[in-house]
């Protein structure tokens, strides 16, 4: 799987241009600013001029005793010998990404020339203190991973190994933001810019909250509203973004001639793999061996709706749900087995739950699940697995104000994808109703974040002004639709 596949399928796309890095030498250690001089340069694994260390933290802030906890950073340094003082630091997905993994592949971005680019791994994701569970079963028994989506018995099993050297009620957004300014004044900053990406969105509207000196300017990309309960608007959102596509599908000539209802086709591959799995020979995510796996119909349903966060994949969606209505079910399961094996293996399991426990599911009303997921592709299962596994872990009690829009005279840019499955545009019109100089920007045809040379452009100027006031947004119109995959390419699958 690729880097770029895996950031898609932990939410972690933060739609700034993700280039390949530039070669450009990095400032003599003479012109570093003594932010820089608290770390070392990065060891095998990451790009040359890398800077790298950790700082550590306790892991209960408010007894500052205990145990502590390593928090890895990685600093790409700016490119300048002169660079500008309010570095970017990102806030990763999931919850459960490290923001380090995704440093290299930012290493050409444009932003780095004036600005040196900073990556903090949440507490409970990076190194020695990842609070990793093993939700599958083995890596060589593929089908070990298409059973529940969290299977309660591992979720309590990896409780008991967790909590032998953690405790999982401390792993909260807001203490991880605490540490996140912590870090930023042992590394000299003044006020920063923050760039969040999906569950990242979230993260920098609590640093906003709780931190509003440090913060310059914020880029909030496919935006989660704090008063939002994740994972029961999943099937609205998914099915939203399904209907928008499958219009698109129709108004296209090409695409409504070759495939006039994959409405229909789908509702019936679904029913057909409800009465019965199917058995279908797949490449292996990990080892690329040719496999064969049942397929559920909650698995091909989850998979169909990882594959609308990627307009390249979304424009393959028509062609294999009629592949699907065929008999062909072999790249929409290798789409499937591919998403569900990713998040499983790449993201921090116990520092998911420690969050979303916490911050989601208790505010989530079992009586609405009905009514939040009829007549969805997806249906009930994402909520219902993710409430049993939260029955299962343990969580902090989170205060209902912690869900309150966040009010702030920052500046923050809000980019949303039009047809985004997950965080569409409503999310952040609403995340925006108390941000006072804040700027929504809705890209056309869009989807998880806004990969897009138009939408790069707009947030390097974002940042470089550090105000949305007068922003030149006018590309936008410019963007089309990423046309239609009508015929399968030869040997295609899903990486």
């Amino acid at each position: 799987m690729t880097k770029r596949a895996v950031l898609l399928l932990t939410f972690a796309i933060l739609a700034l241009p993700a280039l390949a890095a530039t070669g450009a030498a990095a400032p003599s250690p003479a012109s570093r600013a003594p932010s820089r001089a608290k770390l070392q340069p990065c060891k095998a694994g990451h790009e040359a001029g890398a800077l790298c260390g950790t700082y550590r933290v306790w892991e209960n802030r408010a007894a500052k005793s205990g145990r502590k906890i390593g928090l890895k950073i990685v600093l790409l340094p700016a490119l300048s010998s002169h660079p500008k003082p309010d570095a970017i630091f990102f806030l990763a997905g999931g919850p459960g990404q490290a923001a380090t993994t995704i440093a290299d592949s930012l290493a050409g971005d444009p932003l780095r020339r004036d600005r040196d680019l900073v990556f903090v791994d949440q507490r409970g994701t990076g190194e020695s203190d990842r609070l990793a569970c093993e939700l599958g079963g083995h890596a060589d028994d593929l089908q070990s991973y298409l059973g529940e989506m969290f299977p309660v018995a591992a979720v309590r099993k990896c409780r008991e190994e967790l909590e032998k050297g953690h405790d999982l009620t401390l792993y909260t957004t807001d203490l991880a933001m605490d540490d996140l300014d912590e870090v930023r004044a042992w590394l000299g900053y003044g006020a920063i810019n923050l760039a969040g990406g999906s569950y990242g969105t979230r993260a920098a509207q609590v640093y906003l909250r709780r931190h509003p000196q440090s913060v310059r300017a914020a880029l909030l990309v496919g935006v989660v509203p704090m008063d939002e309960t994740l994972p029961i608007s999943h099937a609205a959102g998914g099915q939203r973004s399904l209907d928008l596509l499958l219009g698109w599908c129709k108004s296209d000539a090409a695409c409504n001639a070759r495939f006039p209802n994959p409405g229909e086709e789908l509702a019936a591959v679904l029913g057909r793999l409800a009465q019965s799995p199917a058995t279908v020979e797949i490449r292996h995510p990990g080892t690329g061996k040719r496999v064969q796996v049942r397929l559920s119909r909650e698995i091909v349903a989850d998979g169909l709706r990882w594959l609308l966060y990627n307009p390249a994949d979304s424009a393959r969606l028509p062609r294999l749900v009629h592949e699907a209505a065929a008999g062909d079910l072999s790249t929409i399961g290798q789409a499937a087995v591919a998403s569900r094996f990713g998040i499983v293996r790449e993201l921090a399991n116990g520092m998911f739950f420690s969050v979303t426990c916490a911050e989601d599911i208790p505010f989530i009303d079992p009586a609405q699940i009905p009514a939040r997921t009829a007549g969805s592709f997806l249906g009930d299962y994402r909520v219902r697995q993710q409430m049993a596994a939260c029955a299962a872990w343990p969580h902090a009690r989170i205060e209902p104000e912690h869900r309150e829009a966040i009010r702030s005279d920052v500046p923050v840019l809000l980019i949303s994808g039009e047809r985004d499955p997950v965080t569409p545009p409503d999310f952040a019109r609403r995340a925006a109703s108390h941000l006072t100089r804040a700027l929504q920007v809705v890209v056309p045809f869009g989807s998880h974040g806004g990969d897009d040379p138009c939408v790069d452009e707009i947030q390097r100027e974002f940042i470089e002004k550090g105000s949305g006031d007068g922003l030149d947004t006018s590309c936008l119109k410019g963007i089309r639709m990423t046309p239609f995959a009508l015929e399968k390419p030869k040997g295609e699958h899903v990486q």
